[in-house]
């Protein structure tokens, strides 16, 4: 049975967060952060001085959500090898980097609806099919996520119960 670690978990999370916002600073130079952020205080009639923090707060509380979905499936499997845990959990990455690109588009629609006090919109945006940097940095980010509670317990021989 694959272990749960709560400090892999956070880890994976937060530098999931930081990875995935320096590969927008690195290709696009405008970052989810800041546009969430503004979105968010524009819609909602907040000082403009709160964007880089809700920006910030809602990039960490889905990449902290993110990671605790791929930490609790892994835990949830009956898995029995090491060998066995790192191949389910880098398909696992995998899978779950490209349906949250598909879901990138509606779920920000919501997020900036609800957080901005309009509520849930009426009509949402369309998935998003593209191949292109928003499904490379979600791959990205779940491979740090990957690394860091697959990987690492492995090489540390701390992944079994």
């Amino acid at each position: 049975m694959w272990r749960f670690s709560v400090l892999a978990w956070l880890i994976a999370g937060v530098v999931g967060s930081l990875v995935f916002w320096l590969f927008q600073v690195a290709t696009t130079g405008y970052t989810i952060p800041q546009f969430m952020g503004e979105q968010i205080v524009t819609e909602g009639g907040y000082p403009m001085g709160l964007a880089p923090l809700v920006g910030w707060g809602v990039h960490l509380g889905v990449s902290l959500s993110y990671s605790l979905l791929f930490a609790v499936i892994m835990a949830a499997l009956p898995l029995r090898s090491s060998g066995g845990a790192l191949g389910i959990g880098l398909a696992l990455a995998v899978l779950l980097g490209w349906i949250t690109t598909l879901l990138t588009t509606p779920a920000i629609a919501v997020t900036i609806g609800v957080l901005s006090g309009k509520g849930f919109p009426s009509e949402l945006p369309g998935l998003n099919t593209e191949i292109g940097l928003p499904l490379y940095n979600h791959l990205l980010f779940f491979g740090v996520v990957w690394v860091f509670t697959n990987l690492i317990p492995v090489l540390r021989g701390t992944s079994a119960r």
